[in-house]
């Protein structure tokens, strides 16, 4: 597999402006950490991951990943301990790295977790008594409406139209600690991986993306009008479906066991 070169290091911020002098610490401009070998490694290795270039279970060599860069070997460990963190590879002693393979019950979970995350932003901004917030959400839904509405739309563009419904959501919300937390989510690469390919697991048929639109017209009327419970279980529901969706699709050639209460916990 041919790899892009590691790019040059950025060039250094701009000097501050004048009068930065005089301004309050926390004000003043933040010179920036250039991006290190490791960093840009295990960058281009996750989206190599992501995009199908390693297959799961596929090991990932050192050596290699080295000659590839034209670098030692520490930077490439380096950046294999991040892309282990992230959940994307598992470093086992004295056998190497392996790309890990998504388990269901582990994609239920992580779906899970989420869902709950969203319904909470979903209470919060039918809670709130400013509604302003909802203009951006209704923006992003007119753009996954008229996705939807297309005879046939890219799949790969309704699913990112989906994602910004959901992250705008969060965003949102007003609870600055919760949009921390989904921010930062250790599985966050894992997820990726669900949806960033040429053949989405889900809203592959027309019915499945009219409902999907269908969902998030009603989360934004009850948002509107305050309903918090309704809007949590609604958000919820939209994340429950797309679920079954994806463990449906994934479940095909598979012989693997999954927990059907996990199914129900959200």
């Amino acid at each position: 597999m041919t790899m892009p070169a590691i790019p040059s290091p950025r060039r250094p911020l701009a000097p501050p402006p004048a009068g930065a002098q005089d301004a309050p610490q926390a004000l003043r401009p933040i010179r920036l950490k250039t991006v290190t070998p490791a960093e840009q490694i295990a960058q281009h290795l996750g989206q190599a991951i992501l995009q199908g270039q390693y297959g799961p279970g596929e090991r990932i060599g050192e050596q290699a990943v080295a000659d590839m860069f034209s670098v030692s070997r520490g930077p490439v460990r380096d950046a294999l301990r991040v892309l282990e963190a992230q959940g994307l590879v598992e470093v086992s002693p004295r056998r190497g790295t392996f790309v890990v393979d998504l388990v269901l019950n582990d994609v239920i979970d992580i779906f899970n977790i989420r869902g709950a995350m969203m319904g909470l932003a979903a209470r919060y901004l039918a809670l709130a008594p400013d509604k302003s917030a909802l203009e951006g959400l209704a923006v992003r839904l007119g753009e996954l409406r008229e996705l939807t509405l297309r005879e046939a739309p890219s799949l790969v563009e309704f699913v990112k139209a989906v994602g910004r419904m959901g992250t705008g959501l969060v965003q949102a919300c007003g609870n600055r600690q919760l949009v921390l937390t989904y921010r930062n989510l250790p599985h966050d690469a894992v997820w990726q991986m669900l949806w960033v390919n040429q053949t989405p697991l889900d809203y592959d048929r027309t019915a499945r993306r009219l409902e999907s639109l269908q969902g998030y017209e009603r989360l934004l009327e009850l948002l509107r009008d305050g309903e918090a419970d309704q809007a949590e279980a609604a958000m919820r529901k939209i994340v429950t479906d797309s679920c079954d969706e994806v463990i449906a699709h994934m479940r095909l050639g598979r012989e693997e066991a999954v927990e059907e209460f996990r199914l129900r916990a959200l």
